[in-house]
């Protein structure tokens, strides 16, 4: 039985180890005059097909992606706080919207628990328009957004983007 745990102790030991060495410690705010880090995995779910038209949804995450942008394409501070307004008033935009989406869902619902297939139609319909209205807000505010870019923030943008 000793000689077991003499032989996990030092296993023991080294994961404990490489646990402690392996920890990173983040700052909570960065320093003035400190450079914004790029948060790849943020900018990743802001690129491809969807990147048209998607915005952050949260206020928290409209930060991050900022700081990610600032970091990535150098953004001014005029720059920033107008891509702040422009994201901030599309999803307040959404918000607004997600209500009216969750009332025609529950409109769809019953109307298939009902078999009434006049009420199904006129609720696709519905969720329909709405979606439209909702990735149109959101092209229109990246459309918005892409119009504050100098030519090379755009170019450096778009190939981000792909």
């Amino acid at each position: 039985m000793m000689r077991r745990s003499l032989l996990a102790l030092p296993g023991v030991g080294a994961l404990v180890a490489s646990r402690a060495f392996g920890q990173t410690q983040e700052t909570a705010a960065p320093s003035v005059g400190a450079t914004p880090r790029v948060s790849r995995k943020t900018l990743t779910k802001h690129s491809g097909l969807k990147a048209a038209f998607k915005v952050p949804k949260s206020a928290a995450k409209q930060t991050k992606y900022l700081n990610s942008l600032t970091a990535l394409l150098s953004l001014t501070p005029a720059q920033q706080e107008q891509a702040a307004t422009i994201f901030a008033n599309a999803a307040g935009t959404r918000v607004a919207a997600h209500s009216e989406l969750q009332a025609v869902h529950q409109t769809l619902a019953d109307a298939v628990k009902n078999n009434d297939a006049t009420s199904i139609s006129r609720a696709s319909r519905s969720l329909g328009a709405l979606l439209s209205q909702r990735i149109s807000n959101g092209a229109l505010a990246n459309a918005a957004f892409f119009q504050l870019l100098t030519p090379d923030q755009q170019i450096k943008f778009s190939q981000f983007q792909g």
